[in-house]
């Protein structure tokens, strides 16, 4: 089927395969094609881009990123999905995996990819549950992703892209790239409607996140109700008063209290100390 994203053909294959939207996997369908375009235009994609789509659903958005790049690779979890998107989708550049993306390689599937693509982009409609874990795989990969495009409920968009909020997927992407605020997307252009509305957001990723950075910014948040010194000890050992001393940082201070610039002294101390 073509222009699955029109709501009349979106209502049509759910009724054709007996779907539901399950909430098990966060599932909800965006049915608007002006929608869409945007999203898939947000990704700046051309013939030389390969998409890594994750979770493409009936394959809305999956129809309009195969219209405008060289290759579409999508992960999609649940098998009943993977039905529809086999029969129904009519595009000869997309390659569709059963898979949990949590599970997945992405380096090594990219390095297989490479030999033929020379830009990569992620491109997702993010349900809340799995909405972290998924950003920090993309902004932690060492594959060449440049840039990633989804969609994620309104607030929790806000959070990421606000400057004063000190998080660990805020401080990764920070380290990486920047994210901005592109497009609010009010919740009756999904079916089902979810209960909040939805924005999408676009991350892009300007460098690799040094090993030390990710060790410290992961063991300063290990236990938000600890100080800063009790959740870095397992990290610094014996040393760890002296390392908070090198850097000038309280050791009775909290993590979501400091600045990037202090998590980057920690991590050139973690660094000296390897």
């Amino acid at each position: 089927m073509k222009n699955i994203a029109e709501r009349a053909n979106t209502k049509t294959l759910l009724q054709k395969y007996n779907l539901h939207a399950k909430k098990k996997y966060g599932q909800n369908f965006m049915a608007d094609p002006r929608i869409v375009r945007k999203i898939a235009d947000e990704a700046q994609l051309t013939e030389k881009t390969c998409v890594i789509e994750i979770g493409p659903g009936i394959g809305a958005l999956t129809e309009q990123l195969a219209l405008q790049a060289g290759h579409v690779v999508c992960y999609e979890i649940d098998p009943d999905m993977v039905n529809v998107l086999t029969h129904e989708l009519e595009a000869g550049n997309v390659e569709i995996f059963g898979q949990d993306f949590m599970k997945v390689d992405l380096d090594a599937e990219i390095d297989k990819l490479s030999s033929q693509w020379s830009d990569f982009a992620v491109v997702t409609n993010l349900p809340y549950y799995i909405t972290s874990p998924i950003i920090e795989k993309i902004v932690l990969s060492r594959a060449p992703v440049t840039r990633m495009v989804c969609t994620v409920q309104d607030e929790v968009a806000k959070k990421i892209t606000n400057d004063w909020l000190i998080s660990p997927l805020n401080l990764f992407i920070r380290f990486a790239g920047k994210a901005e605020y592109r497009l609010s997307i009010p919740a009756r252009f999904f079916i089902p409607a979810p209960h909040v509305d939805s924005a999408v957001l676009v991350i892009t990723k300007e460098r690799e996140v040094a090993p030390e950075v990710i060790e410290v910014i992961r063991a300063a948040f290990t236990q938000k109700r600890k100080t800063l010194y009790n959740n870095l000890k397992p990290l610094f050992r014996k040393e760890t008063a002296d390392v908070l001393e090198a850097c000038e940082l309280d050791p009775k201070i909290r993590p979501e209290q400091m600045s990037p610039l202090d998590f980057q002294k920690l991590a050139d101390e973690r660094k000296k100390r390897l």
